[in-house]
């Protein structure tokens, strides 16, 4: 009797041992699992911040491109607005020695 009743706590000892490694098995695996959702969870936030990144960077050199347009299309009037006002200036100063010209043959023809 004695040794079936060791034989049963021994029994019981082996099988609780057992359930404490199916337990602490079982825990381990759900740690893993929680570890690769955090991992995985991780890297797609490092993409979505990296996406960010280049989305704003993209952003800020199609602004500064609209820009240098801006500045070269102001650069470029100013430059006609320049060659305009040369141009008419010449204009008035041909027409004006061409008058004078014609100013003087009249007179030297009186």
């Amino acid at each position: 009797e004695e040794a079936s009743r060791r034989a049963r706590e021994e029994a019981e000892r082996l099988k609780t041992n057992e359930e404490e490694r199916e337990a602490k098995r079982e825990a381990e695996r759900l740690r893993k699992e929680a570890e690769g959702r955090e991992a995985k969870r991780i890297a797609q936030e490092e993409e979505a911040s990296r996406r960010a990144r280049e989305e704003a960077e993209r952003l800020k050199t199609n602004e500064e491109e609209r820009e240098a347009k801006r500045i070269a299309q102001e650069e470029a009037s100013r430059r006609a607005r320049e060659q305009a006002e040369r141009l008419q200036q010449e204009n008035e100063d041909r027409e004006g020695k061409e008058a004078e010209g014609r100013e003087a043959k009249r007179i030297a023809q009186e």
